[in-house]
């Protein structure tokens, strides 16, 4: 009987959003109290709420989620009877974050997603057992061009990203939801070193310098990888 591969995450891809907290040009190994020894990217992009496009992504991703509840409410009536009265009811996390304004805590009108993958890691099984496997995100410019040389991508960037959703279930804590795993992003509108972008100076498109950069057609995924497999198989897609 042939091996029963593991099911494809489905992918999803936002609306174009600002970044907060962009860490997507190198690996994020935490800090002394938090850290992350084998590095991971991330992203949280921003999104009008009542912005059509946005209500369509939500309404993409909303049997995925319904699912990863459905999932969670089994393994938590699989649990101990013990551990579940300790628990007292699942715990069902939101798939996004409502924002607030930071003085008035009232809401903003916008709303957050989070994306993250892990940058690095040990193959648990197969040939390969034993042995380290590296990943980074795939950034792409609004042209849809991969880049080779990834620039340093700063809160403020405009942009889409490129996600897999996977249910979760945490055991000690009853909490369950759908992550939402970093495959790759495009940027639209970078903000990097100098802090602004041009539309935010007044400047627009004219006809005249270019400036290039070694770029590249985008290629399968990283997600499709040895690499990814193998964080699949062991769990550290996980963020």
């Amino acid at each position: 009987m042939a091996k029963d591969k593991k099911a494809k995450l489905p992918q999803f891809t936002t609306p174009c959003g600002t970044f907060k907290w962009p860490k997507l040009s190198e690996p994020d190994y935490g800090t002394k109290d938090y850290p992350a020894p084998d590095g991971k990217y991330e992203v949280k992009v921003i999104l009008r709420a009542d912005d059509p496009a946005t209500k369509k992504f939500i309404a993409a991703l909303t049997p995925a989620y319904q699912d990863a509840l459905s999932q969670g409410k089994e393994a938590f009536d699989g649990l101990k009877a013990e551990t579940r009265r300790k628990l007292k009811a699942i715990t069902e996390n939101a798939l996004f974050t409502e924002c607030l304004d930071e003085q008035t805590e009232e809401p903003t009108g916008e709303i957050e997603f989070k994306a993250g993958m892990k940058a690095s890691g040990e193959y648990k099984k197969g040939p390969k057992a034993g042995k380290r496997w590296e990943r980074k995100p795939v950034i792409v410019d609004a042209k849809g061009n991969r880049l080779v040389i990834v620039p340093q991508i700063w809160g403020g960037t405009k942009g889409r990203v490129c996600v897999e959703a996977s249910p979760y279930f945490i055991p000690g804590t009853g909490a369950c939801g759908l992550k939402l795993n970093l495959v790759g992003v495009q940027i639209i509108e970078l903000v990097s070193s100098g802090g602004r972008s041009a539309e935010s100076m007044g400047f627009g498109e004219e006809d005249g310098y270019e400036h290039e950069e070694p770029l590249k057609d985008v290629l399968t995924p990283e997600a499709g990888s040895d690499a990814a497999k193998a964080a699949d198989d062991d769990g550290s897609g996980d963020f």
